[in-house]
């Protein structure tokens, strides 16, 4: 099934690229994308449409930094209505249980998590999801920029970061990131995240209003987005969590669900799917992702997917690809 997104993500495409001398209809149109169709912010077109394009453009017009170029164009209302049910929510912490509750609504190819497993840093998690080897950074960056802003709507103009985080490892980028972000940023890290303080989850959200809150859960519960009552998407979510730590097994996980391994084992099969199969599908997706990575050291890559050694990512490719990393890396390239 092809994975969309409200073409409200659009927001500044134009602007950035006409700034760059570029043609922006043109380059919507060679990615299948009418410019007409961006007139309408409920409209959705194919995710992969829009992150080929974001690559495209940067190649294009020799821009490295577009996607953040572009999120300073947008920030949480581009959710539409996800950012309303935010906004009247009483604390920023429950604003965002609620955006990760029904991003699905903008995009079910953008996975936010909050991970509260490390003391006083609490981390908005944010990933894109498209199978195979397609490269993302100039959407994951706008993802990221946009979480940003998104923060200051609900913290203020002030908010600032304790720290963030990204996978990939672009060296280069660190100077326009701190500029962006205003804060301390780290690449090649094991997600893409924005790391908070615990005081900013507690802060209270002046404009409450509980009735409208009531009326926009109920519009969004007949669209049936809550992904977490997913068996599958609950253990996907802890596996690629836990998996840059090397603690993605089974009973950990069931542990983590508050299940039996066995009756996990259950649930996983009533929907024909195996913890094993999980584990190993979510690993030749990272592994793309991560070596499409040019700078990424081969050890850094078997360590993001789990593997305590490097010749057990290399038997892996082997199985998966018939070819060694570097083989499958450079087969990325051509």
């Amino acid at each position: 099934m092809t994975t969309l997104i409200r073409t409200s993500s659009f927001t500044g495409f134009r602007e950035v690229a006409s700034q760059l001398g570029g043609q922006a209809d043109l380059m919507l149109e060679r990615f299948r994308i009418h410019p007409d169709v961006l007139m309408d912010e409920e409209a959705r077109v194919p995710l992969r449409s829009l992150v080929g394009l974001l690559e495209f453009a940067a190649r294009e017009l020799d821009c490295p930094d577009f996607g953040l170029r572009m999120a300073e164009y947008q920030d949480l209302h581009v959710l539409g209505p996800i950012a309303v049910i935010a906004r009247t929510c009483a604390t920023a912490g429950e604003a965002l249980e609620q955006i990760i509750r029904f991003i699905g609504y903008h995009s079910p190819g953008i996975q936010l998590d909050l991970d509260l497993s490390e003391n006083h840093a609490p981390r908005l998690l944010i990933d894109i999801r498209l199978s195979g080897p397609t490269p993302r950074r100039q959407m994951v960056e706008l993802a990221m920029g946009v979480a940003h802003n998104g923060m200051k709507l609900l913290y203020g103009d002030n908010f600032v970061a304790q720290a963030v985080l990204f996978s990939a490892n672009h060296p280069a980028a660190q100077a326009r990131y701190r500029r962006y972000f205003k804060t301390a940023v780290c690449t090649g890290q094991s997600c893409n995240a924005l790391v908070l303080r615990d005081e900013q989850l507690n802060q209270r959200i002046e404009q409450q209003a509980p009735y409208l809150h009531r009326a926009l859960e109920q519009y969004f519960q007949q669209f049936d987005l809550q992904a977490t009552s997913d068996v599958v998407s609950q253990v996907e979510r802890l596996v690629l969590r836990m998996m840059p730590i090397q603690r993605c097994r089974l009973p950990l996980i069931a542990e983590q669900l508050g299940m039996h391994v066995r009756m996990l084992q259950r649930r996983l099969a009533e929907q024909g799917r195996s913890f094993d199969e999980i584990v190993e599908s979510l690993r030749r997706d990272r592994a793309d992702h991560y070596l499409a990575e040019r700078h990424m050291p081969m050890s850094q890559v078997a360590g993001l997917l789990g593997y305590s050694e490097q010749s057990v990512f290399n038997r892996a490719c082997q199985r998966w690809f018939s070819m060694s990393p570097g083989a499958r890396r450079r087969q990325l390239f051509e």
